[in-house]
């Protein structure tokens, strides 16, 4: 019996997922008013509040606003496609409150090098997936390999064999 629970759960789970693509799919782009016709107006949304704003009021051809109705179902809200819960990471403590079956972390934007090194590697000893586990050292590794071939290609150029001219005193003389 636990089984045919199980399976409801998942096909509702899948259907309210395919919802959801359905919605966004639909959901227009929330641009600010006015935005199209002014550099100094961001696109960005911002609500409308004029008191004869065409937006405020819902008219047709003017910017949609957001509303409840563009919302995704419940069960299947701030979830990866995946189906799992996406967890900001800041620190590496934050990797203990984790659960790898349902959850994935993303390492927080504004977290520096050393930190997100740590955090990549305690991810790695509790099996927690990172969306983006973009390696240092890995850009590291490719820029030392770059400065190697240039210093190889520096030793086989000889110096006497580069010209060197002077721009303007060539063409007056």
């Amino acid at each position: 019996m636990a089984d045919n629970s199980k399976d409801k759960n998942k096909m509702e789970f899948f259907r309210l997922r395919k919802i959801r693509s359905n919605l966004k799919r639909r959901r227009p782009k929330f641009i600010r008013i006015e935005s199209w016709r002014y550099n100094r107006v961001k696109k960005r949304w911002r609500r409308a509040r004029g008191i004869d704003s065409k937006t405020r009021e819902k008219k047709g051809g003017w910017p949609k606003m957001p509303m409840i109705g563009y919302r995704s179902p419940k069960k299947v809200r701030y979830q990866t496609s995946s189906g799992k819960e996406e967890i900001l990471i800041y620190s590496p403590d934050d990797l203990s409150l984790i659960d790898s079956t349902n959850q994935i972390g993303r390492i927080a934007a504004n977290i520096g090098r050393k930190k997100r090194e740590r955090i990549i590697n305690d991810a790695e000893l509790l099996n927690i997936k990172i969306i983006n586990p973009i390696s240092v050292k890995a850009t590291l590794g490719d820029l030392e390999e770059e400065l190697e071939l240039d210093e190889d290609l520096l030793e086989d150029i000889a110096l006497e064999d580069l010209e060197l001219t002077d721009d303007e005193g060539d063409e007056e003389e």
